[in-house]
């Protein structure tokens, strides 16, 4: 429908749009969305076996977001980068929850 509009108005010889001026110039590089820097967070968690280990790895690589994945068994810590357009803290954390396993955040000491 949009393309016999403009069809039929380039035959009658009327724009099809509003006309950019110089000033309104639009660039496309500007309207693309800049991706963003991906961020980890570690948690503590419950787990005490390698099936443990083996849950959680299976289970959090396929959860969306998530770029890499390093689960500790001596620390019982996972550590999560991922993209923040995409996940988040919040819902990463409840994955592993629903996986039966009580986590923690861990703050990063500077």
């Amino acid at each position: 429908m949009k393309a016999l509009f403009i069809a039929l108005c380039l035959l009658a010889g009327a724009p099809a749009g509003p006309a950019l001026t110089a000033q309104e110039s639009v660039t496309i590089s500007d309207q693309k969305p800049k991706k963003a820097d991906p961020v980890t967070v570690t948690f503590k968690t419950s787990m005490t076996c390698k099936n443990c280990v083996k849950k959680i790895t299976e289970n959090m690589s396929f959860e969306r977001g998530v770029m890499d994945l390093k689960v500790t068994l001596e620390n019982k810590e996972v550590t999560i980068k991922y993209d923040p357009s995409k996940t988040d803290e919040e819902k990463l954390e409840k994955a592993i929850k629903k996986l039966g396993y009580e986590t923690e955040k861990v703050v990063e000491k500077n």
